[in-house]
């Protein structure tokens, strides 16, 4: 028996079991479906490449064919071990932009504009080097900046000086008053290591008697009595066992793994669940719905000299890089290998941007599982807001039977336009004077690739999704909300989603800090209302 169970150890279920088992007289179980974050590629930063290539600590999902892709399924991956998607991601300290948040109170979300969320924001960090008005310090994960300019890699530098060159200007900080314009990349890693939400809310706290964390448990479905949760049902080395709760069951698997329990859990749409066999208890048709991601497109250019970070992977490249860090926690997996990056507008009048771009150090196709083995570097692009929308909804009533994603990608053509334009934009900056030394080949696309029919070929057959799907269990206050503002599902008590999943828009960045955000938000106004609400 348990106060509060946690269903999923990502970046939101580590936040929680480390706040909600503070207060001394209560007690957390935190359950994962995956295993422990062992082994270097966890600690290493670069080891995502290797984590998302090999599919270790990975749900592995594929989505549905994708018709805006010519048919393709998509490779979907999700986090699958303690720390969730925080322990496998390219580790991009992204906030968005504070009009996503202020948009989400506009709905009808009170108390989730970004003066809401932005203490929140800086409870996460510890980042010294930030302005104090918007920037955290002591909190459990260290942001720290790519390489200053005179240390970057000499592509990095050459992307900067290149999008000014083109127009666009420097911001010393993107997650603080705007994040237009091309900047140093920020990242969650120090002193050669990951800070993922395991390592910097879970593994602090693990002593702690009254918090109780179980690997390998697979929920199959919240009990539902009364129209209350009162526990949780889950796989454990072959057999199904049962854990009572006395508060509250609190999801946190993310947008793919909570609306598939809850699905499981008889709660959703009739026409999702009763064909499966399961037993309706409380109709909420926005389950499952409104599931947005960016989708992303590179642009891929050779260079004419061998300053890559590991030589586009190449195996003698590979071993001294991973000798350099063993010994010295040094060299180029120190960090991501995301060094620089940028917001842009594709088109003139836009309140804000439309377009993140990464400067990728070598060149890979199918999500880094095929590696291009030429000297080369990518500007990797996604639209902020993507129009397309999708959803996801269970196969089968077996919780080990993967639902059917289907993002319904590039179903708007505004998200076309958008990366469309996006290409043409950094060619133009790949352009400039700063790349005549390193600059070669155009890769892909191809020069030749021009016209908007050419580029929309070339997106449609090689876009690919970048790991920041939300929406799934929105909150909002009309018909197809999952959640309230306090992430309580609506009509059972004692139930809430805390996660990604309850995003009612996309931001216009990467997931991950803003899914901790929420998770520290809702802490608060789960053991402190009163203090949430006035934060």
């Amino acid at each position: 028996m348990s106060d509060y169970i946690i269903i999923g150890a990502g970046s939101a279920g580590c936040v929680l079991a480390n706040r909600l088992s503070a207060d001394p007289s209560v007690t957390v179980t935190l359950l994962e479906a995956g295993g422990r974050d062992s082994g270097l590629l966890y600690r290493m930063p670069a080891g995502f490449f290797g984590l998302m290539r090999s599919g270790k600590g990975n749900w592995n999902f594929e989505t549905e064919p994708q018709p805006g892709l010519g048919g393709r399924t998509m490779y979907f991956p999700r986090g699958k071990v303690l720390g969730g998607s925080s322990s496998i991601n390219g580790m991009v300290v992204s906030r968005g932009n504070p009009a996503d948040y202020d948009h989400w109170a506009q709905l009808g979300n009170s108390g989730w504009s970004f003066q809401d969320c932005l203490p929140y924001f800086k409870k996460i960090e510890n980042f010294p080097e930030g302005d104090p008005a918007w920037r955290g310090t002591g909190g459990p994960i260290t942001v720290n900046y790519a390489p200053p300019l005179d240390k970057m890699n000499p592509i990095s530098r050459a992307w900067i000086e290149g999008a000014v060159q083109a127009g666009h200007a420097f911001n010393p900080d993107v997650n603080a008053a705007t994040p237009e314009g091309v900047a140093l990349m920020q990242g969650n890693y120090a002193k050669g290591l990951r800070q993922s939400a395991a390592a910097g809310y879970l593994k602090p706290v693990l002593d702690r008697p009254n918090l109780t964390v179980i690997t390998g448990a697979l929920a199959q479905r919240v009990v539902i009595k009364s129209g209350r949760a009162v526990g949780v049902e889950y796989l454990r080395k072959g057999g199904s066992e049962f854990l009572p709760a006395t508060r509250e069951v609190i999801l946190a698997g993310g947008v793919v793994n909570s609306p598939q329990l809850l699905q499981l859990s008889g709660i959703g749409a009739p026409a999702d669940i009763r064909p499966h066999g399961i037993t309706m208890q409380h109709e909420l048709p926005g389950v499952g719905k409104n599931l947005r991601e960016h989708l992303a497109i590179s642009l891929k250019t050779r260079i004419t000299k061998p300053v890559s970070a590991l030589g586009s992977l190449k195996p003698l490249a590979i071993v001294k890089a991973l000798a350099q860090y063993g010994l010295f926690k040094s060299g180029p997996t120190i960090t991501s290998g995301l060094e620089a990056w940028a917001h842009l507008n594709t088109r003139a009048g836009l309140e804000y941007p439309d377009l993140q771009v990464y400067c990728v150090l070598l060149m890979y196709n199918d999500h880094g599982r095929d590696v291009i083995p030429e000297e080369g570097f990518m500007a990797t692009m996604n639209g902020c807001r993507p129009q397309s929308v999708g959803s996801l909804r269970i196969r089968s009533s077996d919780p080990t039977v993967a639902p059917a994603i289907d993002p319904r990608y590039l179903t708007d053509p505004e998200d076309f336009r958008v990366l469309r334009e996006g290409l043409r934009l950094c060619r133009e900056i790949v352009g400039q004077k700063a790349f005549d030394e390193l600059r070669g080949s155009e890769y892909a696309p191809g020069a030749a690739v021009k016209s908007d029919a050419e580029l929309d070929a070339y997106i449609r057959d090689q876009a690919f999704t970048l790991y920041h799907p939300i929406g799934t269990c929105k909150m909002g206050v009309d018909e197809m909300a999952v959640v309230d503002p306090d992430l309580r599902v609506r009509g059972i008590d004692g139930l809430r989603v805390i996660d990604a999943s309850i995003m009612p828009n996309i931001i216009s960045g990467n997931t991950n800090f803003p899914t901790m955000m929420i998770a520290e938000k809702a802490a608060d106004k789960i053991l402190s209302p009163e203090r949430a609400a006035a934060a």
